[in-house]
């Protein structure tokens, strides 16, 4: 609903001074107030996202009781399992994960699929909840021998 009070506003602006030339000196300094404005909202919404990412260190966010089932596809798995936040001011908001699928053969193991997928799960300091995702693997290959899955926490986004 703002925007589009700002654009109308705006508008009404351009229409005024299009008839008025009194006002377009107004105008232009109206709108440069307002563009200052915007770009320091904006500024300032990034530097808060920006923030986010910093609270909580990937270290302090651990992931336990992981299992893989196979999804709706043949090249989708949904992962489940537990995350916890041992940090103690922090609740996390969001956890973005890497999910890497390897075909062990006797000693030797191949990566054959590797993605990233966010959780969204709101966990609060010293406090665990259990999550479940789906993950797609568009690209990967047939398994020839033993399927063996890693996961890494590659992001927190806490608030």
């Amino acid at each position: 609903m703002l925007p589009i009070a700002i654009i109308l506003l705006i508008s009404i602006m351009i229409l005024v001074a299009t008839y008025l030339p009194k006002f377009r000196r107004v105008l232009w300094v109206t709108l440069m107030v307002l563009f200052v404005a915007i770009g320091f909202i904006i500024w300032q919404d990034t530097q808060e996202r920006e923030l986010e990412f910093r609270r909580i260190p990937v270290g302090q966010a651990k992931l336990s009781h992981m299992e893989v089932r196979p999804g709706l596809n043949s090249r989708s798995f949904v992962l489940t399992g537990r995350l916890e936040n041992s940090a103690q001011i922090f609740t996390i908001i969001s956890v973005t994960i890497q999910a890497t699928i390897e075909d062990c053969h006797v000693t030797e193991c191949e990566i054959v699929g590797q993605e990233a997928a966010e959780i969204s799960l709101e966990i609060p300091p010293d406090q665990a909840r259990d999550f479940s995702v789906t993950i797609p693997f568009p690209t990967m290959p047939k398994i020839i021998g033993e399927a063996t899955w890693r996961y890494a926490i590659l992001k927190v986004r806490a608030r």
